[in-house]
């Protein structure tokens, strides 16, 4: 008896260390974002964005969760200071509190796309509830396939909107409802995990590091404390021009897509 417990307790240990250790592994791997996983999420999830296939030197740099009246003036007045255009998923309650602040973002150039009228996570929407949510957005932002930038410029080269799911999952029925509106859904090749405000040097190390032609930058300027993404943002500008690379709009990036 004593060895068969024995041995059932060593079967246990040895499952448990298994399965911590694939969640180390898959925890590590997720942190440092190596660049072959942005190509294997693609393969997996085809009709999602996750960077764009160009010849040019350009990414785009792109913020969750917004307006807020803290921290969104501190991430446009960055962008001013180093000429920088980016893209700005809103959400439709918060841009109904400050429509001052969705105004000045299209007027310094930049453009907007859709995070769902709050910041429910879309995955575990019906679908009723995610169009109700998609829609609203989409008003309270005066997007169409014409409107939501600045001069009045396409929201992407074909013409469809931009959505990026609340929370970063959506399910295939509720893609399909989106591209049915017109919306292609954005996720990103470059994330920081700003949300769970890891310190700063990291936000603009784990950016940094992924930085290249086509790159999908994923930050936040709102949900909660921000000030660790606003100190990493001016390193991780002047690390994209170290690099010789350009920021731009998603829907820039996307016209220079590779044919």
């Amino acid at each position: 008896m004593a060895a068969t417990d024995h041995r059932a307790k060593t079967g246990l240990q040895r499952r448990v260390a298994y399965v911590l250790g694939s969640i180390t592994v898959v925890g590590a791997i997720v942190i440092a974002q190596p660049p072959w996983l942005a190509g294997g999420l693609e393969r997996a999830f085809p009709e999602i964005m996750w960077r764009v296939e160009t010849d040019e030197p350009i990414v785009a740099l792109t913020f969750d969760d917004g307006p807020d009246p803290t921290y969104t003036p501190q991430v446009l007045e960055l962008l001013e200071r180093y000429h920088v255009h980016a893209t700005f998923f809103l959400v439709g309650e918060h841009a109904r509190q400050y429509p001052e602040l969705v105004a000045h973002i299209r007027a310094h150039g930049h453009e907007i796309g859709n995070h769902t009228d709050s910041k429910a996570t879309t995955f575990y929407m019906s679908a009723e509830r995610f169009e109700a949510s998609l829609v609203r957005a989409e008003e309270t932002l005066g997007l169409s396939s014409t409107a939501g930038t600045a001069g009045g410029k396409m929201q992407a080269s074909s013409g469809s909107k931009l959505l990026r799911p609340a929370g970063g999952w959506i399910h295939s029925s509720q893609l399909d409802l989106a591209k049915r509106r017109g919306y292609t859904c954005v996720l990103g090749s470059a994330y920081a995990f700003d949300p769970q405000s890891p310190s700063a040097a990291y936000i603009r190390w784990a950016i940094t590091k992924n930085l290249r032609p086509g790159a999908i930058v994923v930050l936040h300027d709102a949900g909660g404390n921000r000030s660790k993404t606003i100190a990493a943002l001016e390193g991780i500008l002047a690390d994209t021009h170290e690099k010789g690379l350009r920021s731009v709009t998603l829907s820039e990036l996307l016209a220079a897509r590779k044919n």
